[in-house]
């Protein structure tokens, strides 16, 4: 994804998609936030068990506050109950600060980070996962959790805004492979 030349969207529903146009209805703060013909809008949508990240270009606002916008060429389509996640104990460097996943899907991870990270729920950054082997995968994430443990860590749940569709198949194999290795051993029990 390129930079977004309009507003940046966190929180949207989808109200029509069809081969040329894709409409969706602003939620929270973003009611009412102009979005003016011919711009860029990076949208967060979410329909049903999909959430769909792109960037949009604004045809209009029709009279209901929906934004009608361009069919995007790419749109990176992640329907959460669809991918298996697993507790793992993985390097991530957010930023410039290292933190450790402690939990993987397909989706999206849970970040468990220093007391003195900077990121917010609904922040855009970008991070490099570590797994056991081969070159790190660079990812865009979508803070949509933040809570502070007791000892002052940070728990922050993150969606997969943007990943290589290979690199995603690795985070799945991965995950995979961890979860048959538990159920390996508890069988041993």
């Amino acid at each position: 994804m390129g930079s977004a030349t309009g507003p940046v969207v966190r929180r949207a529903e989808l109200a029509q998609q069809d081969g040329r146009t894709l409409v969706f209805r602003p939620k929270g703060r973003w009611r009412g936030m102009p979005f003016p013909p011919g711009s860029r809008v990076l949208a967060k949508v979410e329909s049903g068990t999909a959430t769909l990240m792109a960037e949009l270009d604004v045809l209009g606002v029709l009279a209901d506050g929906s934004v009608s916008t361009r069919q995007p060429f790419v749109v990176q389509r992640f329907a959460k109950r669809r991918f298996h996640r697993t507790a793992v104990d993985l390097p991530l460097v957010v930023g410039e600060q290292a933190c450790r996943v402690v939990d993987l899907s397909g989706c999206g991870l849970l970040a468990q980070c220093p007391q003195g990270t900077s990121v917010m729920k609904q922040d855009i950054v970008s991070a490099q996962l570590f797994l056991e082997t081969g070159n790190p995968i660079a990812l865009t994430l979508y803070a949509v959790r933040v809570t502070v443990t007791p000892e002052g860590q940070k728990l922050i749940g993150f969606d997969f805004m943007e990943v290589r569709e290979m690199d995603q198949d690795r985070i799945i194999g991965y995950v995979l492979r961890q979860e048959r290795r538990r159920l390996q051993a508890l069988r041993k029990l």
